[in-house]
Formats: structure tokens, C-alpha cells, sequence
């Protein structure tokens, strides 16, 4: 009778540490333009205006995860901004300041005053996930986005597409969080690097340079 109830006791103590190992944190992961490299500055940038970007995932509720050493531990990353799309349509603003466009944040659906802008930009967030792992001595982080851009230009109406993809790799070995948002900051950089250098500028609007 004493061995049955040991056994009892022990097998409710597992359930509850498993269950409280499981939980983790909810943590903010921010987006820090200061540790992205400075974009190639561009000559007679047209004045752009960004519609917010649409978050098109099946589950837009986190961003990222921490898996402890202890695997039964994971730590939740949720964007700081409020939601993925706020945090990307932001990052997106401010990097095309860097660029030197003149930018302004449009709200949903609604359109620049006229002659307030040559280009409306929008676009749609298909992927965005950061990961850490932390084994024995190390942690393993990777950073993947995948944006589509949508470009109209105002003077002839014309509309571009283009699809990107960010991605980086890290390890360290004592992990912070400032780590995982370093490495997520340098892929979007990443993937709006890319985008601009497909551009060229042509009589205030963007153009790819196949057509340029």
C-alpha cells in the first residue's frame, strides 16, 4: 500500500514539473535598425508613401521561440510593435529613410494626398519566424523572412512585384534575447537590401532594372 502511494506521489510531482518546465516566458522581441548595415544611399529617391503591411501566416500570434536546454522549457516571442505586420511596416519605414526617400505611413487602405507621393508601397509578410536552441555550452539562432513587395507608381500607374527572402545563422554561447533581435534585425535588412537593388529610379518612379 506505502509502495502504491510513493509511486502515486512521485507520478503527480513529474506532472507538475513537467507542466511548469512547459509554460516558459511570453517575451517582446524588438527590431533595432542600429546594428543594420547603413543601405547604399539613393540618388533623386522618388517620395514614397507605405501602405502597412498585411500579415498573411496562419498564426500571427508569435514571432519566435527559445527552446531551453531543459527542452521542456520554451520562451514565446511576440513583436514588440503589437503585431508582426506593425513591426515590419515600421522597420520598412525607417529603412527607406536611411535610403534617403522621403517616406510617409499611410493608414489602411487609404491613399497619399495629391502630389504628396510618386510611389505607394505595400506588402505582404508570407513568412517570419526566429529561432534559438540552446544545447550543451551554445545556443543556435536562425532568422528567416519571406516579404512580398507590391510597388505602384503614381505618374503611370504602373505596378511591380517582387518577393523576398531574409535569412541569418548564429550560435553563442551565453544567450540573450538582444541576440535573437540583432540576427532578425540583419535578415530584414537583408531582404530590403535586396529589394532596393533590383530598383532603379526612372522620372520619379521605381522600376526593376530589367525594365530601367
Amino acid at each position: 500500500m506505502k509502495h502504491a502511494v510513493m509511486l502515486a506521489v512521485l507520478g503527480i510531482g513529474m506532472v507538475m514539473l513537467i507542466g511548469c518546465g512547459g509554460r516558459g516566458q511570453t517575451i517582446p522581441l524588438a527590431l533595432d535598425m542600429k546594428t543594420v548595415p547603413d543601405p547604399p544611399k539613393v540618388r533623386d529617391a522618388p517620395r514614397v508613401a507605405v501602405i502597412p503591411f498585411e500579415d498573411v501566416r496562419s498564426d500571427k500570434t508569435a514571432i519566435g521561440r527559445h527552446q531551453h536546454y531543459v527542452e521542456t522549457i520554451v520562451d514565446r516571442y511576440v513583436p514588440v510593435e503589437g503585431s508582426a505586420a506593425d513591426q515590419i511596416t515600421k522597420f520598412v519605414v525607417d529603412y527607406l529613410t536611411q535610403a534617403g526617400f522621403s517616406v510617409s505611413l499611410l493608414q489602411p487602405g487609404a491613399q497619399p494626398a495629391a502630389g504628396n507621393a510618386d510611389v505607394i508601397m505595400t506588402g505582404q509578410i508570407e513568412s517570419y519566424w526566429n529561432d534559438a536552441v540552446s544545447r550543451l555550452a551554445r545556443t543556435e539562432m536562425t532568422s528567416k523572412n519571406r516579404i512580398r513587395i507590391k510597388l505602384t507608381n503614381l505618374s503611370d500607374k504602373s505596378t511591380t512585384f517582387s518577393t523576398v527572402v531574409g535569412e541569418g545563422a548564429s550560435t553563442v554561447v551565453t544567450f540573450d534575447p538582444e541576440d535573437l533581435a540583432k540576427l532578425d534585425s540583419e535578415a530584414l535588412g537583408q531582404s530590403l537590401a535586396r529589394f532596393l537593388a533590383d530598383l532603379v529610379v526612372v522620372d520619379r518612379a521605381l522600376k526593376p532594372k530589367r525594365e530601367g
